[in-house]
């Protein structure tokens, strides 16, 4: 039995044939609306989607029962529905004889559909503003909507780490946040960590490139793995550097990096707020699927909108699932769970299953236990969660009853 999880273009099948009660599954999405001075193309990055075109309160969930040759199913659901979406469980049981066997010749057991999970990932935003003496609007704009930026990323239910390269107050046109995204300092102190830090640069007219590479040990710290990864430049002035030259020294930095967001805030005419054109970080952003947005026309409110949209568009497939409970009287067997992967428009492989984590570095594509003696959690291997997560239609297939295949 399947159930299919289709939300904002990406797809999610966990097929369960145990017994038991299904985890939850909570979905988000974005929506996105044209804003004058604003570019932003559809997401560059793995595992993500931006919501562009999709409902996002809206979920499509199709499930199929039933056994072949077999007549006299009886199906019972029930729905739960909470703040954070609806769980769905789906039990049938096929037609037995006096043995307890089913009608196919096996022992009967009720299956229960489980639905694999869509979760918003963490995301960790560098803000890069140009301290310049012509930048005092758009430095004090960021200064005063920074907070409602976060807030709303945090209201989402998004784990957000922010991280500000730019100078304080008394250093030209520096930035100093206050609470509660930072620490309630200002105007000499805001950092708060984990979810804020201040790194203390004054950026030059043409220096947001060099000075964001130049303080990656001040700044790295608080940049997590697994996130989804922003960067955000604020500069009236065009970079020292090409778009080329910084997208590989920032690629440099961390393998981990792969797949960020270029968001510019840049002048894109000779308008009267300008230095110059910034052409090389919108292009950078138009490369990315970030927001490339036109510093001439001072709505910020429209920048911070759309960066909003752009953060929250972060979903992937879950690669950790928990093991649904076995009926009463009856035990999990450990070695007849097989996992399989591949598109919704392809077959499915069947992947092995390895030992630990480590195992996970002699297999093209794997999977292990939390506990191989005592299994709750299945975890997908880092190289197979990235695979899954890098199509649009992602298939995970979870069976319970055969024989597990192991590498070689």
């Amino acid at each position: 039995m399947h159930d299919k999880l289709i939300v904002g273009g990406c797809v999610a099948l966990l097929s369960v044939g145990a017994c038991g009660t299904p985890g939850d599954a909570d979905t988000m999405g974005a929506s996105e609306s044209a804003t004058s001075g604003i570019t932003s193309v559809g997401s560059g990055s793995v595992g993500t989607d931006s919501g562009s075109g999709s409902d996002s309160n809206s979920d499509t969930l199709e499930s199929q029962s039933g056994t072949d040759g077999s007549t006299g199913n009886d199906t019972a659901s029930g729905s739960d529905t909470s703040a954070s979406g609806t769980d769905t469980m789906n039990e049938s049981s096929t037609s037995s004889d006096s043995e307890g066997s089913s009608s196919t010749g096996e022992q009967e057991c009720a299956a229960v559909d489980a639905e694999a999970e869509l979760v918003p990932l963490p995301a960790d935003i560098i803000f890069v503003v140009d301290n310049s003496g012509s930048m005092s609007f758009e430095a004090g704009e960021v200064q005063d909507r920074m907070n409602d930026f976060s807030s709303q990323i945090i209201d989402s239910g998004v784990d957000a780490h922010v991280v500000l390269i730019s100078s304080y107050p008394d250093n030209g046109n520096g930035i100093c946040i206050d609470a509660p995204l930072g620490s309630g300092g200002c105007p000499d102190e805001d950092t708060n960590l984990p979810s804020f830090l201040h790194v203390d640069i004054r950026v030059g007219s043409n220096d947001a490139w060099d000075d964001l590479l130049d303080s990656y040990d001040e700044w790295s710290g608080v940049i997590r793995e697994e996130s989804s990864k922003h960067v955000v430049i604020v500069s009236d002035d065009e970079p020292n550097l090409t778009d080329a030259e910084f997208d590989a020294g920032f690629l440099a930095l961390d393998p981990n990096y792969a797949g960020y967001f270029h968001h510019s805030v840049v002048s894109h005419s000779n308008c009267e707020s300008a230095a110059d054109i910034g052409q090389p970080y919108i292009d950078l952003s138009m490369a990315t699927g970030g927001v490339a947005a036109d510093l001439c026309d001072q709505d910020f409110q429209a920048v911070f909108d759309a960066l909003t949209t752009a953060v929250l568009g972060g979903v992937a497939v879950a690669c950790d699932f928990v093991i649904p409970e076995p009926p009463a009287g009856e035990v999990l067997d450990p070695d007849a769970v097989n996992v399989d992967i591949g598109s919704a428009m392809g077959p499915l492989e069947t992947i092995p299953r390895v030992d630990d984590l480590e195992g996970c570095d002699a297999v093209m594509d794997g999977w292990y236990y939390d506990d191989p003696d005592d299994p709750t959690m299945i975890f997908l291997c880092p190289q197979t969660c990235e695979t899954i997560q890098a199509l649009e239609d992602g298939v995970i297939n979870i069976g319970f009853g055969c024989e597990t295949i192991l590498p070689g």
